[in-house]
């Protein structure tokens, strides 16, 4: 899949070391080949989780270190699913934003490649746990049926 390459003349300073226009372009256009490439762990480089967990502007924290955040975003198909819905989300949220310092210009380039909302495979959730640790019996699946 041939992608597109971004250059730093396409991007804002944020006005932080972290956001030249440098590094945003090598961070999206890391991030772009990793996606591509279906995740390969020796692709997932420092600067990439940090780009997405230390700074905070995706919406990923990090309670953990580079092996602990690539096990638990990306390491199997539906996580990786999951990480591409939460970042897509993230991006549609404040790509319109006239906002470089939150990165706004670097979501506005990937919400172009990466899945909208609508293209997400709908999953079963299941409602929370009751104060008294079970779910309700509509939402369990040794529930009675009445029909």
């Amino acid at each position: 899949m041939a992608l597109p390459r971004y250059r730093a003349e396409q991007f804002q300073t944020s006005g932080w070391d972290s956001g030249t226009p440098e590094r945003k372009a090598r961070f999206v256009n890391s991030l772009l080949r990793l996606i591509a490439d279906d995740f390969p762990r020796e692709r997932f480089t420092r600067a990439l989780y940090l780009g997405l967990s230390t700074h905070g502007y995706f919406g990923f924290i990090a309670h953990y270190n580079i092996h602990g955040f690539y096990e638990e975003q990306m390491s199997t198909p539906a996580r990786r699913a999951q990480f591409l819905h939460d970042l897509a989300l993230d991006c549609e949220k404040d790509a319109h934003l006239d906002r470089p310092d939150l990165w706004s210009d670097v979501k506005a380039v990937l919400v172009h490649h990466l899945p909208s909302d609508r293209e997400q495979p709908s999953s079963r959730r299941l409602p929370p746990v009751t104060a008294f640790g079970t779910r309700p019996a509509a939402a369990r699946d040794d529930a009675p049926t009445l029909f």
